[in-house]
């Protein structure tokens, strides 16, 4: 018993001691470090462009331009992450520690009365002499728990504005656009309304929508573009929206621009090349009559799919004439995100469209990255590019993507 209570004194005196020197001085609001998640994240970037550099993406001066760009982006944030800390004095630190002093013993003691018992020391003793050592928890959080408390702090502190930037990048990072494009809402409420932010927070909206544009990630892209014409990312996404709505003249125009502002040979030039071919040839532009572009390698088409889709007779008296088809393009396994979409209305069906890498979100992900692809159509009751229960789609699945073939697709299943 006195051995008990012994270490019951210990343990209050541990207890203020690290609740009472908090009270007693000023300190700083720093729930989370944003200056550990800046890191974490750059190295996770970094480790990505390395394992690109690895199969081959990227040769040496690419890779070192990319790494450059991020320790300029680590220095930058390190730089300036002391501002976003203020001091602030607790008043009533002083009034709060006198109560303390009394309070937790007191406290403490009462609890112990009412649920504590001296045998259970006994019983955990023995517990932990029975058993193994088992490993030391890690010392470093991940970077999922360090965003979780970010997200946190952030709820406590909702005019971070830099805190709401770290946040809307990490979360598209993760691949958790929803969360994303919801921490991009707050960096404009909170007046960043740049470019660079602008273009990232149209391509979470897309990617959350499941590589649909709407008109809200288009008015996201044309500011951006107000704000910096020459912002590469905007121009890219521009022509994709463009592109995906239909105005090809438009999405040719804005891929030309990026073109020219990119490194010749580089992956990202071969893509848009790919792209520009594709508009081209549709538009039925001749190589003789198109403007020359340098940087771009002359790549080919790439893949192209024919895909003919016809409304089942039976579901004729569901689906109304204005109702939205997507015909897209996707891999059969891992990521459900399209390769290649193509938006249409039940009043156009039967059609037969082109799915090609012209409609590449990005270098990595086009139709010619793949041997076999899932190609599918489906009837979106709202409009939305998210599957929903109602909604009705047919699938074709494995499909060759070298195949000449056209693709045959009826819409004859609910999505239950």
């Amino acid at each position: 018993m006195t051995v008990f209570w012994s270490l019951a004194a210990v343990m209050v005196m541990v207890a203020l001691l690290f609740l009472l020197p908090p009270l007693l001085r000023k300190r700083t609001v720093s729930a989370v470090s944003l200056d550990d998640l800046n890191t974490n994240v750059i190295k996770e970037q970094l480790a990505e462009l390395e394992a690109d550099r690895a199969i081959g993406k990227l040769d040496k001066a690419q890779f070192d331009a990319a790494r450059q760009d991020l320790e300029r982006e680590l220095l930058y944030d390190l730089a300036s992450s002391d501002d976003a800390q203020t001091a602030t004095p607790e008043r009533g630190g002083r009034w709060l520690t006198l109560l303390l002093i009394p309070a937790i013993p007191l406290c403490a003691v009462l609890l112990y009365q009412l649920m504590g018992s001296v045998e259970l020391i006994d019983r955990v003793q023995q517990a932990q002499t029975s058993q193994p050592q088992s490993a030391q928890p890690q010392s470093v959080a991940t970077i999922e728990e360090m965003v979780t408390l970010l997200a946190t702090r952030l709820q406590q502190q909702p005019d971070d504005l830099k805190g709401w930037v770290m946040l809307a990048r990490s979360y598209s990072i993760m691949k958790r656009y929803s969360e994303a494009t919801a921490a991009y809402e707050n960096v404009l409420r909170l007046g960043g309304e740049e470019a660079g932010l602008l273009t990232d927070y149209a391509d979470a909206m897309v990617m959350a929508n499941g590589g649909i544009f709407t008109d809200e990630s288009g008015a996201l892209l044309v500011r951006a573009l107000e704000l910096d014409p020459d912002n590469v990312k905007g121009l890219w996404l521009a022509g994709h929206w463009k592109n995906q709505s239909g105005a090809q003249a438009e999405a040719l125009g804005y891929w030309q621009q990026a073109a020219l502002k990119l490194p010749a040979g580089s992956e990202d030039a071969t893509v848009i090349a790919q792209q520009i071919n594709e508009v081209q040839r549709q538009l039925g532009i001749t190589t003789e009559s198109a403007p020359a572009i340098t940087t771009a390698t002359d790549s080919g088409h790439g893949v192209s799919l024919s895909v003919h889709v016809a409304l089942a007779p039976d579901f004729s008296a569901i689906a109304a004439a204005e109702d939205t088809v997507f015909i897209y393009a996707r891999a059969t396994q891992g990521s459900r995100m399209p390769l290649a979409i193509v938006r249409k209305q039940v009043k156009d069906l039967p059609v037969t469209v082109t799915l090609d890498d012209s409609m590449a979100m990005s270098p990595q992900m086009v139709l010619s990255n793949l041997d076999q692809v899932t190609v599918g159509a489906r009837v979106s009751k709202s409009g939305g590019a998210m599957p929903q229960s109602g909604d009705l789609q047919g699938l074709v699945t494995p499909v060759d993507t070298q195949t000449n073939e056209t693709i045959q697709i009826t819409i004859s299943n609910k999505v239950p």
